[in-house]
């Protein structure tokens, strides 16, 4: 079903949106990677119980993935310059293949938070406990989604709007070793901490810092906070100081 929509949605964009805005294509994905994430609450409080029903509302990331890429690609072959495509490519592509695992390392630290859903087990059960802290983790990835869409000034809305920015020439030699630091550091943290896991699953897979209940019933469920928060604040201080920071000096205008 995952590979069908993403086919679908390819054949759509071709067909209807090749010319349609950029921001435009990230909004309605995300609102309709929102709508079926809300779907979810008909599962959990018993509206709808189908196990097809749950397939099909977890196609809904393939789609939003289509539209993710396919922006990123159309950018791609705009600022690219003459002799210098391939290393472009490999950047962009680096830079979002490395965001998948790390979002995935994240989302098994939060999972600290909701000890009931660790386990096939413990979500096996299907006691009020479980539901109600699935109803509260799939309200957090809501309002992630989102906030997410903070960042979509940054995004030009076409073509014509990506070659006006690379005529301005503006380049930033600090902001070039910030983007590989950051490749560098999320691939091997997010490299090391799947490793670990999966390697040595029964000796560290309970600490609450790779997602377990604890190995012991005083762990501090602090470092794991304090990861996430890293996260989630290396996320949004770096979009506030490229689009907000400037508005608020008075240097640039919301456009």
């Amino acid at each position: 079903l995952e590979s069908l929509s993403f086919f679908v949605a390819l054949k759509l964009i071709r067909r209807y949106a090749l010319n349609f805005s950029w921001r435009k294509m990230v909004l309605i994905g995300s609102g309709i990677s929102v709508l079926f994430n809300c779907s979810y609450y008909l599962v959990v409080f018993d509206i709808l119980r189908s196990s097809w029903f749950y397939v099909i509302t977890d196609v809904s990331e393939s789609f939003m993935y289509t539209l993710n890429i396919f922006v990123s690609l159309a950018c791609m072959v705009e600022i690219s310059e003459e002799g210098y495509e391939s290393i472009t490519y490999a950047l962009i592509t680096t830079s979002s293949n490395v965001v998948r695992p790390l979002s995935n390392v994240i989302s098994f630290q939060l999972l600290t938070f909701f000890p009931s859903l660790v386990t096939q087990e413990s979500i096996a059960t299907d006691t009020f406990l479980v539901r109600q802290e699935f109803a509260s983790l799939q309200m957090m990835v809501i309002l992630l989604n989102l906030s997410s869409l903070l960042s979509t000034p940054l995004l030009p809305r076409q073509k014509k709007e990506t070659l006006d920015l690379v005529a301005l020439g503006e380049r930033s030699t600090a902001w070039g070793k910030f983007v590989i630091l950051s490749v560098l550091v999320f691939m091997m943290y997010s490299t090391t901490v799947t490793f670990i896991t999966v390697h040595d699953h029964e000796t560290y897979g309970c600490y609450k810092i790779f997602g377990g209940r604890g190995c012991t019933e005083d762990e501090s469920s602090i470092p794991a906070l304090m990861l996430v928060l890293a996260g989630l604040l290396y996320c949004y201080g770096t979009n506030f100081v490229l689009t907000y920071l400037p508005i608020l000096r008075g240097e640039s205008k919301l456009s």
